[in-house]
């Protein structure tokens, strides 16, 4: 019976650098409520779900970092309108006759792409950008909102700015996490 012991070596090996580059991950979610009557009688309920995640090594105990990502929910009670866009963070809402809009700010990801003229490697880059977007809700709900549907639809800074002075605007209770910064 031959024994292969490179083959042995290796499985130890590797079985070793496992245990020890491997981490366990602790996650802590805590959710805040904050509720509201806005200054023309609507209702409203932001929901805002943190969410921590800790790497730590089993066996060296070392900290290999924590992210904090972060979730809002925003509900208006009256005309049962709910907003929930994963990490953008809500502003304002812009009551107009016929529909509500929202402001909000977006960390949006634009990758560059860099290709290396001499090696031909190509290499991408995250650029983040601190953005304002705003939206419109569409109602298609009828028959006391059983049937239908209600989405949001984007729209240009353009056209909310241009409605902005014939509508109530009123600002979102939030943590200002995400700002934009004019250059």
């Amino acid at each position: 019976m031959k024994i292969n012991f490179k083959a042995i070596n290796y499985t130890i090996l590797f079985a070793f650098s496992v245990s020890i580059l491997s981490c366990k991950s602790n996650t802590q979610e805590s959710t805040t409520e904050k509720s509201s009557v806005l200054p023309n009688g609507m209702r409203l309920t932001v929901f805002k779900t943190n969410k921590d995640k800790t790497s730590i090594g089993i066996l060296t105990g070392t900290n290999y970092g924590t992210t904090h990502t972060y979730k809002y929910n925003v509900l208006l009670h009256e005309p049962d309108v709910n907003w929930s866009l994963g990490s953008g963070e809500p502003k304002n809402f812009l009551f107009c006759k016929d529909t509500i809009y929202i402001h909000y700010v977006n960390k949006n990801n634009y990758p560059i792409t860099v290709t290396d003229s001499v090696t031909n490697s190509t290499t991408t880059k995250n650029n983040y950008k601190m953005e304002s977007m705003y939206q419109k809700h569409v109602d298609n709900r009828y028959f006391f909102n059983l049937f239908g549907d209600d989405f949001w639809l984007d729209v240009s800074p353009k056209r909310y700015n241009e409605i902005k002075n014939s509508c109530e605007e009123y600002a979102i209770p939030n943590d200002g996490e995400l700002t934009v910064t004019s250059k």
